[in-house]
């Protein structure tokens, strides 16, 4: 039976450019896309694509809202705008380009109160990283994960798109969950699903939920994560031990998903095995924001320093990882898997093409819009996505 993954990539505004495809797309299959994909996965504005279309908007409502409430996210250009000055105050010279606020806003706007697990009608898969962890964070919509529990949905997109030098990182809260491993009067031994991070839990609180000790609470003033052993500030009245379980309050510190998976289609694979499905039904739909064309010279390359790479490096890198994911995918399911990606150059229209992730002129919107029209309306394009289609039903 063919599962069908629709992966989406992250890259700023330029989301309308996939927003237009599946619009076209959508025209070809006669069904609103939540019906017809299995699985969707979304890294950054591919998150955010990803969960509007799971909670039922059409990609026609979408490109609207990357018209209208562009401007909102990203409110101005200059890094030296007066706007800006609240940020600088807050953060320093460093500040991030943006707040959060006009991306929250817009979020909360177009989702409203759902959560992760409302979404019933396919699968729901968003990324993001944590920068203490030092490891992805996987929004799942079909099991809840006793971490970050049952997040609302736009809660999660605003984790997958804050990227770094644009938007402050988020603070998630998560709870940290199992059975101690052992215990001494001023000892507990976490169990292996805790995180092998040194001094990651230092100055949190636990408390042991039941079992031997049920009801104390201790804060943990050093962890080591190599043992998972955390020391506590006061010895335990009731020493815990193996019966015991235990609970941590303590955060993620969420950045942009395309850290980690910028085209998430080789991740989307991956859950899909891991849920059973056979590799040979497994194919995938897998529309990118497309491709950068700005050089950086050997030259400039060579001698860069920190201040020189700290506004392009962001760049380098989302292109980096999706093209990474492309080629796993590539090899994974072969001929199964549409990628969908143009250039960002004048060839498809005449028109400049911005490779900006915050350039919402009104312009630059329309030719990305237009650019994505006449790139899937080409024969060869039409052909290649019939051929998908057909091999699909």
């Amino acid at each position: 039976m063919p599962f069908r993954i629709l992966s989406l990539d992250g890259g700023g505004i330029r989301g309308v450019i996939a927003a237009k495809m599946l619009a076209e797309i959508q025209k070809e299959i006669g069904q609103p896309l939540n019906k017809y994909f299995d699985l969707i996965a979304g890294t950054s504005t591919g998150s955010i694509l990803a969960a509007g279309i799971a909670a039922g908007l059409t990609s026609e409502e979408i490109i609207e809202i990357y018209k209208e409430k562009g401007a909102v996210i990203f409110p101005y250009r200059s890094r030296f705008s007066l706007k800006r000055i609240p940020l600088l105050l807050k953060y320093g010279l460093s500040a991030p380009k943006f707040s959060d606020e006009g991306l929250t806003t817009v979020l909360r706007d177009i989702l409203g109160n759902t959560k992760l697990l409302d979404i019933t009608d396919l699968l729901l898969l968003i990324f993001a990283y944590d920068t203490i962890g030092r490891e992805p964070i996987v929004f799942k919509s079909w099991h809840e994960d006793a971490s970050y529990g049952n997040v609302p949905l736009w809660e999660a997109c605003l984790c997958s798109a804050s990227a770094p030098t644009f938007f402050p990182a988020h603070k998630l809260e998560k709870r940290i969950n199992g059975t101690a491993q052992g215990a001494t009067a001023d000892s507990i031994t976490l169990c292996e699903q805790s995180c092998s991070t040194s001094n990651i839990y230092n100055n949190i609180q636990i408390r042991i939920t039941s079992g031997t000790g049920k009801g104390q609470t201790r804060t943990i003033k050093n962890y080591e994560g190599r043992k998972r052993q955390a020391l506590i500030d006061s010895p335990w009245e009731h020493i815990p031990d193996n019966t015991s379980s235990y609970s941590i309050k303590s955060i993620y510190s969420a950045i942009d998903g395309g850290i980690a998976a910028n085209n998430p289609s080789s991740c989307a694979i991956a859950e899909a095995l891991r849920l059973g499905h056979k590799i040979e039904d497994i194919s995938v739909l897998s529309i990118g924001t497309g491709d950068l064309t700005r050089i950086i010279p050997f030259e400039k390359a060579q001698g860069w320093g920190l201040l020189q790479w700290a506004q392009p490096i962001i760049g380098v890198l989302l292109d980096a990882s999706s093209i990474v994911h492309e080629y796993i995918t590539n090899k994974i399911i072969d001929e199964r898997v549409l990628r969908l990606q143009f250039r960002l150059d004048r060839e498809l229209t005449g028109k400049p093409l911005s490779d900006d992730i915050d350039d919402v002129s009104e312009e630059n919107i329309n030719n990305l819009i237009e650019a994505a029209e006449v790139y899937i309306q080409q024969p060869k394009m039409q052909a290649a996505l019939q051929k998908f289609l057909q091999s699909n039903k």
